[in-house]
């Protein structure tokens, strides 16, 4: 206990000695003349909510949004676009419509990253300093989920063409045979009374056996297909079942007693095998579960500020020092891989021009206000997306395309009081603001190439439904067609509102020639996002804290 009071007494009389320190604003872009300044913070930020946007009928929406939303609920075609066929080929197989689910999803998501950022900044002159900023990240997405596919959730699963080709093969030209003998049927008849009943009611149905035929064929080239038990194959039965007797009436017997359904729903292990397995077409390349990353670079900042005019003196009651300053952000991070669902990039990896005015002012001894406006100019790059409905969860691989991009530029507005209550110490609050444009998208040329040249050696296959079509795993997302970037521009734009509370500890040297220098600062700051808007904003919140070491290194 008394070695504990002594250490707390000692740091409260380094925190808060006088006659060893003088006044220091809490923000302070410049180096004194000769000296380079340190700095090591530390910064961890979380979030589990995002400002984003979705469909509502034929509009969109926005708002607050959880990050497991993506996650959680039916797994139909909101979460998987391959499922869209299915349901279209159900719904006019049947006459009625069904919305489709291998099952119910549930998670818990949070992202957070660790950021450690090493500045070095060196006075040219006392009105002029320049340095750099070199980012360390490490990015993490803590991810729980769980699948259950029951009777109350789930009323698909994989097609039986996947695993016996010449049972649907087979269904389907039996099919075909009595639609062809009806068609016959049909013909005798109108030959000889063309306007008779019995040739409008014979032609009438021959139109429904063939629609249902054409769309049992397009959902026998889905890799899913309807439980026998559910609703929807129910449907489908008594459809088959309907037009049998209509034939049977009309002397065309052999109609299949059967449509050929799933038998059982997904088991979780094959649910994630469909999320990662390439021949389903999403091929994500880390499965559904917690994923974290190494350390690694993010955007290295190269920056110059210098000082325009100043006002009183840094010891008076009354002094404002304003200035202006450019920074320069080199393409050193890493962007997200498109093919991992829950991955974090370190930064943006294309370069950034930016320009800022500054402003740190104190008024009466206590009072005084930082004030920073910034403008930035995201120059053009290359990125990889899967450009593909942003509210799909699972988009597929075949929509993924590397792409020439241009972001849009951006503006930082920050507003942060300051009171000093004591030498050493301040508190601060503050508001910052920063928007950010549409980017624009283009394909890339060599993909451009490429994907004409795949056009160019895809020849004719079996009609849909035939026996090559059952049973086909490979590309089941769809044909590659060329991906329209123009999906990506709605939700590219962004806002976001922060509020900043913190405490900064700033112990300054005696003077000496003229020049002050700084021996010491700790910065303590808690960030949250209050409000947003645009397709991923996150919701973060953030806690940073840091050291800076002033040391002089020539001229006094």
């Amino acid at each position: 206990m008394y070695r504990t009071s002594s250490l707390l007494a000692t740091l409260l009389c380094v925190l808060f000695a006088p006659a060893l320190a003088s006044a220091q604003e809490p923000f302070s872009p410049l180096v004194p003349r000769g000296s380079v300044r340190l700095g090591i913070r530390g910064e961890y930020s979380s979030f589990a909510s995002r400002y984003g946007m979705w469909a509502e009928g034929a509009s969109s929406t926005g708002g607050l949004e959880q990050l497991n939303a993506d996650f959680s609920g039916p797994a139909g075609s909101g979460m998987f676009p391959m499922m869209r066929d299915l349901e279209d080929a159900v719904q006019g197989a049947a006459g009625e419509a069904f919305t489709m689910s291998l099952g119910s999803m549930a998670s818990v998501m949070e992202k957070s990253s660790a950021r450690v950022p090493l500045s070095l900044d060196a006075g040219v002159f006392d009105w002029l300093t320049v340095g750099a900023v070199v980012p360390f990240v490490q990015r993490e997405t803590e991810f729980s989920f769980t699948f259950v596919a029951d009777s109350a959730s789930a009323n698909a699963g994989f097609s039986p063409g996947l695993a016996d080709a010449a049972l649907v093969s087979g269904f389907l030209s039996g099919l075909q045979g009595s639609v062809n003998a009806f068609d016959a049927f049909r013909a005798r008849t109108c030959l000889s009374e063309p306007s008779s009943p019995g040739c409008r009611d014979a032609t009438a149905l021959l139109a429904d056996a063939r629609t249902f035929q054409n769309a049992l064929s397009a959902m026998y080239g889905s890799m899913f297909a309807p439980i026998g038990s559910s609703s929807a194959g129910m449907a489908l039965q008594a459809r088959l079942v309907m037009l049998a007797e209509a034939f049977q009436a009309a002397g065309v017997t052999g109609m299949p007693a059967a449509v050929p359904l799933s038998d059982v729903p997904l088991t979780a292990e094959e649910f994630h095998g469909l999320v990662t397995d390439p021949v389903f077409g999403i091929a994500a390349t880390h499965p559904l579960d917690t994923w974290k990353h190494p350390w690694a670079l993010g955007d290295i900042e190269v920056r110059i500020d210098g000082r325009l005019l100043e006002s009183g003196e840094p010891d008076g009651a009354h002094h404002v020092v304003a200035g202006a300053g450019a920074a320069v952000r080199l393409p050193t991070g890493v962007q997200d891989d498109p093919a991992n669902f829950l991955d974090m990039g370190t930064g943006d990896a294309q370069p950034d021009v930016e320009v800022r005015g500054w402003m740190n002012g104190r008024w009466g001894g206590r009072l005084g206000l930082w004030a920073d406006v910034r403008y930035g100019v995201q120059m053009k790059g290359t990125t990889e997306r899967r450009a593909f409905d942003p509210n799909v969860t699972f988009a597929p691989l075949a929509s993924q395309i590397r792409l020439d991009w241009d972001p849009g530029d951006y503006q930082l507005l920050e507003l942060s009081p300051w009171f000093q209550i004591a030498a050493t110490m301040r508190l601060l609050a503050g508001y910052r603001y920063v928007r950010k444009g549409h980017d624009t998208f283009a394909v890339a040329a060599p993909e451009v190439t490429e994907m004409v040249a795949e056009g160019a050696d895809t020849g004719g296959g079996a009609e849909p439904g035939g026996s090559e079509a059952v049973g086909r795993k490979t590309d089941m997302a769809g044909s590659r067609a060329m991906p329209d970037p123009e999906i990506l521009v709605p939700e590219s734009s962004a806002s976001s509102s922060r509020v900043v509370l913190g405490v900064v500890y700033n112990r300054a040297a005696s003077v000496r020639d003229g020049i002050r220098g700084s021996p010491l600062e700790i910065r303590i700051m808690f960030r949250e996002v209050v409000g947003g808007s645009g397709g991923n904003v996150p919701n973060t919140r953030s806690l940073e804290a840091g050291f800076r070491f002033f040391v002089g290194v020539w001229g006094g």
